[in-house]
């Protein structure tokens, strides 16, 4: 029989294992969690025959006998099968207690009142050093702690306020204790609390805490295990907090105030020396937990894992695919990312949960592949039918954007021939059946560029006013159309092609942004595709419209002063294509401030020139003579002349020079620039002379007074206004009164 119940002692830290004085009495519970109710059921003692048979009479027996089955029969739980667990010699229930780990002893120990007596003893001891020195890399239990104390600290769940049966989730590994959340709350208090809050009492001079809470803030210690949890659940703010056990400081300061000068001087040296092994201590705890936290993560991971191959393994043994498993279902994952192993009767529970879910994932699995292929397949027809627009229209050059100008492809999906294509469940279409209606889908592209061409050369002729994305516009019948044939169609479309691309068959673009307003065919495609992301033929008729009859006849007098035929002249030759040659000169302006351009910028330049003529001299015949301050009232307007009038002269437009009297011309537009930095009447004006050797930086600018407004030229040197004057107003100039000056000087003034 087991002899220790007879000495019923509480299991309390001995002073004599080296305990150091002075410690602090922090709470720790001294007793078990409060026990369920008992029920009216009978005691049985360790003198009741049915626990202790012994020599008695046939009666007593059959007694014992029958009251043994009735007790086996009423107790059928794991404490009943405990009963004869006293009986056991003392040497082989400590054999038996020294193979449990720490969280299983001291759950045996709350088992029952006896077992509490037993363990709970100092003859117990050895018990409790075994079960803890068997964990792995555990710390050594702290002096200031008792192994059950240590055991509860580490392993167990409870608050530690009596009569609390709420979970213990936050611990303090600094000050060894366990609370609640709402015990937390009023046993902890954190520097701010203890300091401004009034309603934190403790008892204690201002003087006595500022002297003693630096050896109890434990956030060095709570710190390392926030930011295991932070990388975890990034909400723990409150464990950075300096949290203050309220009870450890009322004691302190109690002590410390009933402490003379020396002996306070003793005392403090004394706890920071306690502080010191709390820390060290408390930090091997915390970083021990820590680890354990992770490993068990892991083990959790792993049995989870283990878990979903098992069922995994199942579900492809009854035909399912494991794309059918439907992980974003939150209900199909709980059931399968369990950290619970897998057992016969387990999978029969949850099987009938797994298929509804499984048969749901598949039919939504099914039909998005099904859409899937059928995307495939519209991308495959976009694919061959692109490449059949880029054949058919044949142009000199690359833009993602060109197959976006033939018909829609909702059109040719539409086509009886492409239908079947689209219906089919196949994964893509074959090029070989792609073969067998490409010929439908060719002859409706033909059609469309050869409808959108001669659309283009009849607005080039003036002869449409339709637009190019207008298919009703001057068409065959659909009898005759439909009796064409593709060759013939293609033959129709080469002589548009070739129409077009007459040097004369100019597009003007609207866009005044443009640097290069002057289009041929086929480059204004490129140009509206690229540049105005124009997507069809009728966008591309908005942007750019065909030169006007003066504008067509301008461009033969220029082929014609080039000497080049203007019925021959291909929009592909190097003197419209090449612009990197800019050797064309205008003959109507003066070679002194001329310039020369290309072929496009010299059309640009004579239309701009015409336009220019057209408002001014619906200006000067809408102005009033007040807008001319050099002229009397009743004096008649000045005269505009059109200099650069292509219709009405005979005279050559344009000459293209060769380098020797190209650089001819450069040299003298450099001494006219020299030339006009002189004004001729710097003198009289009082604009020069000394002053104008003090501020040779400077340039004097003159102003037509003659042009309307908005119509004069920039401010310009004298010399250059002169030949303004003579050019556009036909006449003499008078400085004096046809123009006003103005100095205007260089943001630099050196006059290097």
């Amino acid at each position: 029989m087991v002899t220790t119940r007879e000495k019923k002692i509480k299991f309390d830290p001995d002073p004599s294992d080296g305990e150091p004085d002075g410690e602090l009495d922090l709470e720790q519970p001294a007793v078990p969690a409060p026990k369920r109710r008992k029920s009216n059921k009978p005691q049985f003692t360790d003198d009741d025959p049915a626990l202790n048979p012994g020599p008695s009479s046939e009666k007593g027996k059959e007694k014992a006998t029958s009251d043994q089955n009735q007790l086996i029969i009423r107790r059928s739980t794991k404490g009943g099968k405990l009963r004869d667990l006293m009986n056991m010699p003392v040497d082989i229930f400590t054999e038996v207690c020294s193979y449990l780990g720490p969280y299983d002893l001291r759950r045996l120990a709350l088992t029952s009142k006896r077992l509490w007596d037993i363990l709970m003893t100092k003859e117990a001891r050895h018990i409790w050093k075994t079960s803890l020195a068997s964990v792995l890399d555990l710390p050594e239990c702290p002096t200031d702690l008792n192994e059950p104390q240590y055991v509860c600290l580490l392993y167990s769940s409870e608050c530690y306020t009596i009569g609390c049966t709420s979970r213990g989730s936050k611990a303090d590994w600094f000050h060894r204790v366990r609370f609640c959340s709402a015990c937390h709350d009023v046993k902890m208090a954190n520097h701010w609390d203890f300091t401004f809050n009034q309603s934190v009492k403790l008892g204690l001079r201002f003087s006595t805490l500022n002297a003693i809470q630096d050896y109890f803030d434990s956030h060095h210690v709570m710190r390392l295990g926030s930011n295991y949890h932070q990388r975890r659940t990034y909400s723990m703010r409150k464990n950075n907090e300096r949290h203050f056990y309220i009870e450890a400081l009322k004691k302190a300061g109690r002590d410390y105030e009933a402490l003379s000068r020396a002996e306070s001087v003793d005392y403090l040296s004394n706890l920071k020396v306690k502080r010191e092994y709390w820390l060290e201590t408390g930090t091997a705890m915390v970083e021990w937990k820590n680890n354990q936290l992770a490993s068990r993560a892991e083990d959790i991971a792993a049995e989870k894992s283990a878990r979903f191959e098992s069922i995994k393994a199942k579900l492809l043994e009854m035909g399912w695919d494991e794309k059918d498993f439907p992980m974003s279902n939150k209900t199909f994952k709980d059931l399968l990312l369990k950290d619970q192993k897998l057992t016969p009767k387990i999978w029969q529970n949850i099987k009938p949960k797994l298929e509804p879910l499984l048969q749901s994932s598949r039919a939504e699995r099914l039909a998005s592949e099904k859409r899937q292929r059928r995307m495939n397949r519209e991308v495959a027809i976009r694919r061959f039918y692109s490449q059949i627009g880029r054949d058919i229209m044949d142009l000199p050059f690359e833009n993602c954007r060109l197959s976006s100008f033939p018909p829609k492809t909702d059109d040719i999906f539409a086509l009886p021939s492409i239908k079947p294509l689209l219906d089919d469940d196949t994964e893509t279409v074959e090029e070989e059946r792609w073969i067998q209606v490409a010929p439908e889908v060719r002859l409706v592209v033909a059609k469309w560029w050869r409808d959108s061409l001669k659309q283009l050369a009849d607005s080039v002729e003036n002869t449409a006013t339709a637009s190019p994305n207008e298919t009703n516009v001057k068409e065959e019948s659909t009898e005759n159309q439909e009796a064409k044939t593709a060759e013939t169609i293609f033959a129709e479309i080469e002589v548009l092609k070739d129409k077009l691309s007459h040097a004369t068959t100019v597009f003007f673009c609207k866009d005044t942004s443009c640097v290069r307003r002057i289009w041929w065919f086929p480059d204004f495609i490129r140009h509206s595709s690229s540049s105005h992301y124009c997507y069809n033929m009728g966008d591309l008729s908005v942007q750019l419209r065909p030169l006007e009859h003066e504008g067509r006849e301008l461009v033969r007098r220029l082929l014609k002063d080039l000497r080049l035929d203007p019925e021959t002249a291909r929009s592909s030759d190097d003197v419209v294509n090449d612009q990197s040659q800019k050797t064309f000169l205008c003959t109507r302006c003066d070679e002194r401030v001329a310039k020369y351009m290309t072929f496009s910028e010299l059309i640009g330049h004579y239309l701009e020139a015409q336009k220019w003529f057209n408002d001014v001299t619906e200006a000067v015949r809408k102005s009033p003579d007040s807008y001319y301050p050099s002229r009397t009232v009743n004096s008649q307007l000045p005269k505009i002349v059109n200099d650069h009038d292509w219709v009405s002269r005979d005279a050559v437009l344009v000459r293209e020079d060769d380098n020797e009297t190209r650089d001819t011309v450069l040299q003298l537009q450099v001494a006219f620039r020299k030339a006009s930095l002189a004004d001729p009447l710097c003198d009289t004006k009082g604009i020069g002379g000394e002053d104008s050797q003090k501020n040779h930086w400077g340039e004097i600018l003159r102003c037509c007074l003659l042009c309307p407004r908005s119509f004069a030229p920039f401010p310009c040197a004298t010399t250059r206004i002169e030949l303004h004057i003579r050019k556009k107003h036909d006449k003499e100039p008078d400085l004096e009164k046809d123009t006003t000056f103005e100095r205007i000087y260089s943001s630099n003034p050196c006059p290097l």
